[in-house]
């Protein structure tokens, strides 16, 4: 298949995503998050819940959080940057599983960095190592902006393209609590980040991916490698067997 064919692909269907999106239930589907997750995780839907709460709590989090939101939108360079339904997810995951070491790939304004890190702040201890591309996000800003800097400390850019950088990234550092793919979404590319982060998964950790309702992808690997898995809202969860 052409690059120019791949690409087209990719265009029809984030432009189906994105009426798949518009008829989603987001209400049922953050309503649901916590038994969702349960049938995956080490944890029972209450003690998910309580995580939900402790989240919604967070007013350190919120605070520096909105102000770095209202920054982004006030450049006028970035409309949806905030994610923040798939955050609470990965900040409850992570809490969960109390994370000790992760690895994500595409940061742009760090929206799901900054959930990873609050958890990993409320879990006193973890280390994210976050890749992308060499540049940074549209507009005046940095990777990461969306990150509060009580969070920044716990976080680590590598910059570079995810095939050269994430294999030797992952030897050096796992094995990985979690890993979490939200970079390119075309399939080659998903299927490669998903295949060369399985192998360095810790026993019990899971497998994140963003915009999973981009293709049948993450539920065809799931089930060829016998991860439980559930989506919620636009992110997928896997777990690896212990």
């Amino acid at each position: 298949m052409t690059s120019t064919l791949r690409d087209a692909i990719y265009a029809v269907r984030k432009a189906r995503l994105g009426l798949e999106r518009r008829r989603l239930d987001y209400g049922r589907e953050t309503r649901e998050r916590a038994d969702r997750l349960a049938e995956v995780l080490p944890a029972s839907a209450a003690e998910l819940r309580a995580y939900e709460r402790e989240y919604d709590d967070l007013e350190w989090f919120h605070e520096a959080y909105a102000d770095r939101v209202d920054e982004i939108h006030e450049a006028g360079v970035a409309t949806d940057t905030t994610h923040w339904r798939d955050g609470v997810t990965l900040y409850v995951v992570c809490r969960a599983l109390e994370v000790e070491t992760v690895v994500e790939t595409g940061v742009l304004f760090g929206s799901f960095d900054a959930h990873i890190l609050a958890a990993m702040c409320e879990n006193g201890g973890g280390t994210l190592h976050a890749v992308d591309l060499p540049g940074g996000p549209p507009g005046p800003f940095e990777y990461g902006h969306l990150i509060p800097d009580r969070c920044r400390g716990r976080w680590v850019l590598h910059q570079g393209d995810a095939r050269e950088v994430l294999p030797e990234l992952l030897e050096h550092v796992g094995p990985v609590d979690l890993f979490l793919h939200d970079s390119d979404h075309r399939l080659p590319h998903m299927r490669f980040e998903y295949e060369t982060a399985l192998s360095h998964l810790e026993s019990g950790g899971v497998l994140a991916s963003h915009d999973v309702r981009l293709s049948r992808l993450f539920d065809q690997f799931t089930d060829a490698n016998g991860l439980q898995s559930c989506v919620v809202c636009d992110t997928g969860i896997a777990r690896r067997p212990r």
